[in-house]
């Protein structure tokens, strides 16, 4: 067992020098702590071991050092130091600046020869300018030449055009890379451990730190397949993927990796709730102090979850930790590393779902209960249906039997149109006289497939918050399920279409006001 202790201190004696691996990372997706493995053999008495070309992100505060293999071994003191490696930096321009100058003769050489074939083509524009006194022969072959040597010289300058398109994109990607390294002179952290050993031989020594230059977030793949004999409707299998940063400056190699939920961008603590004080309406000079307080508590609010300490939880009933089953190798710096974390396959119902008025394509969506055993974070996720690529939606966080629904694209086998059967607005009434608007809309959804279709077609009606506003419906097609998601006017309607038939469904309004009040703008 290792006990680890938090010890920061300054002290340095001839110390024994001993370059880290990493062996373990935890990654969280606002920052990771990694642990650091060393062996040494040491002698009776004081001594220092010093692990050198640790990364210049090592939080100091979150260092433990930990020891074991020597019974009654004694960490005294540890001292952390940051090294300026000026030498690195000086490798790295020099390299850059050698690229940069090949790469710039390339392309000053493809200048002159676009130059040079540029010449040849004026110069055969020019010979047809004047032809003298030429048979037509003669003149038919000089054409022939002019042409072939203008479009020959187009084509080369075409050529070497897109060899220079590359070419400047390396120049750019060179002259970015020289600019950071000149911005972020490369610096380690060295950290030297003063012990005191009952007797000589070997100790494993471990570094526990964290940084916030290496991290995970969730990425996902959904893939739909609808052509399935053995069963109803369609199933999805959602890959779980983790994407990987880490720009520590150390490659990791043969790492054992974890990935937790624990999010520190959240906070540590719910933020504070002052007593709200009401009174009667005040003039506007005094309205922002009388919002103070709702103002003061969105401020404390955005500086918690700012400003808050790190939460690191393992594997609890709070938050998800899992471990990959085999090591991994993450080089430093590298776009976002993509592993597999998790499968899972979800019977799901297949339907058309449409809103008409907003959009008259029908969109394939996936209905199912998510089983896991535990939670999943939220991500982007990339959509396939029946093996093509559809786009890519958002995922929200997931837990083990909540409904997910996915759009899986446009369903071109299915058409719908919008009929317009009454749009009248005016005035009305005997006594008293009202501004009316009535719309009555008809929906025609045409099933295209060689198989009957569950379509659901959306539409809403106004909603008034006006005692001077009346809202009336008019023909609205039965069954409709009313108020859909506690959203006050949207309608929907489940329907069957059959192979190669139309399915009509229906939607009115109409909405008084009292004259002299304008009707609003629909």
């Amino acid at each position: 067992m290792i006990k680890y202790s938090f010890l920061a201190v300054a002290i340095a004696t001839a110390p024994l020098m001993a370059q880290a691996d990493i062996t373990q990372a935890t990654l969280y997706p606002s920052h990771a702590e990694l642990t650091w493995k060393q062996s040494e053999q040491v002698s009776t008495g004081s001594g220092t071991v010093s692990v050198e070309g640790l990364p210049v992100s090592l939080q100091d505060k979150s260092l433990q050092v930990g020891v074991e293999g020597l019974a009654g071994l004694k960490i005294q003191q540890v001292q952390i130091n940051r090294v300026e490696q000026a030498e690195f930096v000086a490798d790295d321009t020099r390299r850059i600046r050698k690229e940069l100058a090949a790469v710039g003769l390339r392309i000053q050489e493809q200048e002159d020869a676009i130059q040079s074939w540029n010449q040849q083509v004026t110069l055969m524009s020019r010979i047809t300018e004047s032809p003298h006194e030429l048979s037509a022969s003669e003149l038919t072959d000089i054409a022939t030449t002019v042409k072939d040597t203008t479009q020959g010289a187009l084509a080369e300058i075409r050529r070497i055009r897109s060899q220079m398109a590359d070419d400047i994109a390396t120049r750019d990607r060179l002259t970015r890379e020289l600019s950071q390294v000149k911005q972020g002179a490369k610096a380690t952290k060295n950290v030297v451990v003063h012990y005191r050993a009952p007797e000589s031989g070997e100790l494993s020594l471990k570094l526990r730190f964290q940084t916030n230059q290496a991290s995970w977030q969730s990425e996902y793949s959904a893939r739909l397949k609808t052509e399935l004999t053995d069963q109803a409707g369609g199933e999805v299998t959602l890959e779980h993927l983790a994407v990987v940063q880490q720009s520590t400056g150390m490659d990791w190699d043969g790492v054992e990796l974890r990935l937790s939920t624990a999010n520190a961008h959240r906070g540590t603590a719910m933020p504070t709730i002052h007593s709200w004080v009401v009174s009667p309406e005040q003039p506007a000079m005094y309205q922002a102090r009388a919002d103070a307080p709702m103002a003061e508590m969105e401020s404390n609010s955005l500086s918690a979850s700012k400003g808050a300490a790190a939460v690191v939880e393992r594997q609890s009933s709070f938050t998800q930790s899992y471990l990959l089953p085999q090591p991994v190798a993450i080089p430093s710096g590298a776009s976002g590393q993509r592993l597999s974390v998790a499968e899972y396959q979800m019977p799901v119902e297949v339907g058309t779902w449409t809103a008409p008025v907003a959009d008259t394509n029908g969109y394939l969506h996936a209905k199912g209960i998510f089983e896991a055993d535990a939670p999943v974070p939220a991500g982007s996720v990339t959509l396939y249906r029946d093996g093509q690529s559809v786009g890519e939606t958002k995922l929200q966080e997931l837990a083990d039997g909540e409904e997910i629904t996915l759009g899986f694209g446009v369903d071109e086998g299915i058409r719908v149109s919008v009929v317009n059967e009454l749009e009248r607005s005016g005035e009305e009434g005997i006594w008293k006289s009202e501004n009316v608007q009535r719309r009555q809309n008809r929906f025609e959804i045409t099933n295209h497939h060689s198989t009957p279709v569950n379509v659901r077609v959306f539409d809403r009606i106004p909603v008034s918050q006006k005692d001077i506003l009346t809202v009336k419906t008019l023909d609205i097609s039965e069954p409709v399920e009313r108020n859909v998601d506690d959203k006050k006017g949207v309608l929907a309607w489940d329907r069957e279409v059959p192979a190669g038939e139309t399915v009509s469904v229906k939607s009115g309004f109409e909405i008084r006001v009292p004259e002299g009040t304008s009707l609003p703008r629909l």
